[in-house]
């Protein structure tokens, strides 16, 4: 019998996001398994990493349109989840539970991520640790 250890790990494990690789180009294409970490530049939008970066993603397949959906393998968040939230918020920002039942902006970086706000309906999509 033969056990491996090690390995790439299935889709169905960790964080799966589509998000919208802000640099990718016909020039410069963001290729199957680049890195990318999250961009504050609009909801759910990725750049690549530059030297000495953190990643935060994987992409999973190419694009050459910053405009063109881009799912990836999320690191460091193990859900998202949709809030309702008090007070001003952006794209960016740390959130922490508010006294209505939903969030607000965190007075610190805690590990959370907004990653879309939807100012029509007073909700936020949050990245969780």
């Amino acid at each position: 019998m033969f056990n491996k250890v090690g390995g790439i790990v299935p889709d169905s494990y960790g964080l799966s996001l589509t998000v919208f690789a802000q640099d990718a180009t016909s020039e410069s294409p963001v290729k199957a398994g680049t890195p990318l970490k999250l961009a504050t530049t609009g909801a759910y939008h990725a750049v690549k990493c530059a030297d000495g970066d953190a990643i935060q993603l994987v992409a999973k397949h190419g694009v050459s349109d910053p405009d063109a959906p881009l799912g990836v393998h999320a690191y460091g968040y193990s859900r998202n989840n949709e809030f309702t939230y008090s007070g001003t918020i952006a794209v960016g920002d740390s959130v922490v539970a508010d006294a209505n039942g939903g969030v607000k902006k965190a007075d610190a970086a805690n590990g959370t991520y907004v990653a879309l706000v939807n100012t029509s309906k007073k909700t936020v999509e949050v990245l969780l640790p």
